[in-house]
């Protein structure tokens, strides 16, 4: 019997689709032995009693790299850090026009939020040589400083820009809400320069929500440099107000640390 072309077409269609069908069928199969990808924990938070601001990066499988840890403490002193926070006393602020000065003061008891590790927000009250009181909220970012002084039952206001300086005193230029074209000065000591540093993190463990990680305080950290550190983190899932946070020196108690603000922890 001959075999017509249409005839072997037909007769072979049925097992090229089942090669096919075998081929895809496979497919999960071989892709489930791929590696799984690395884990990694980060986190962005504002940390309290004393203020604190962290960021870290934490990365599992990564060899040698296995992330880094962004950290300030705003009421520990570290000379020489480049970033500062206003210190806690009542601190006199003078303001120049047209070459007469202006005496007010800050007072002391500021409210301080961390933003970041290198950006403090603050605000408070002072008063005016002259009679008056006022509100003042600003921020500090490294050694920038920027405010916005508000006086008290009137319109006028002054908004200042301006750098502390490495001996903690600050200066710079203010306009007022009027127009006027002002200086203004605060002494030596005003602002204090806060323990900060970077750091790559040596070690990690991701298991579940939970993640630890160890790193060293540079050695140009005055009193601390060489410490070695241990964090542990939680991921409590959705919102900053489930996790937990907790650090100290490796080998002893952990203190766990409240967050305060920020993102919180992300273990994934």
């Amino acid at each position: 019997m001959r075999f017509s072309r249409k005839m072997i077409y037909a007769a072979a269609t049925p097992l090229t689709l089942a090669g096919l069908l075998a081929t895809t069928a496979a497919t999960p199969a071989s892709a489930a032995v791929r590696p799984p990808l690395p884990r990694e924990a980060y986190g962005s938070m504002e940390l309290g009693s004393p203020l604190q601001y962290e960021t870290f990066l934490a990365l599992q499988g990564f060899g040698r790299n296995h992330g880094m840890v962004n950290y300030t403490n705003w009421t520990y002193a570290e000379p020489g850090s480049g970033v500062y926070a206003p210190k806690n006393a009542a601190l006199p602020l003078t303001f120049v026009y047209q070459g007469q000065q202006y005496g007010h003061t800050l007072n002391n008891g500021l409210k301080l939020i961390a933003r970041s590790p290198d950006r403090l927000a603050f605000s408070g009250t002072g008063a005016y040589s002259g009679g008056g009181t006022w509100k003042i909220a600003g921020h500090i970012k490294d050694a920038r400083l920027t405010a916005t002084i508000a006086y008290d039952a009137q319109t006028y206001k002054v908004f200042l820009a301006g750098k502390v300086a490495a001996d903690g005193s600050a200066s710079g230029t203010a306009t007022s809400s009027t127009g006027q074209a002002l200086t203004f000065s605060m002494p030596a000591g005003s602002f204090v320069s806060v323990l900060h540093y970077v750091a790559p993190i040596k070690a990690d463990q991701i298991k579940g929500r939970d993640a630890t990680f160890r790193f060293t305080i540079p050695a140009k950290v005055a009193g601390l440099g060489g410490t070695k550190v241990t964090v542990k983190v939680h991921d409590g899932g959705w919102g900053a107000r489930h996790d937990r946070y907790a650090h100290g020196v490796t080998g002893t108690r952990l203190q766990p640390y409240p967050i305060i603000g920020g993102r919180g922890v992300t273990v994934r």
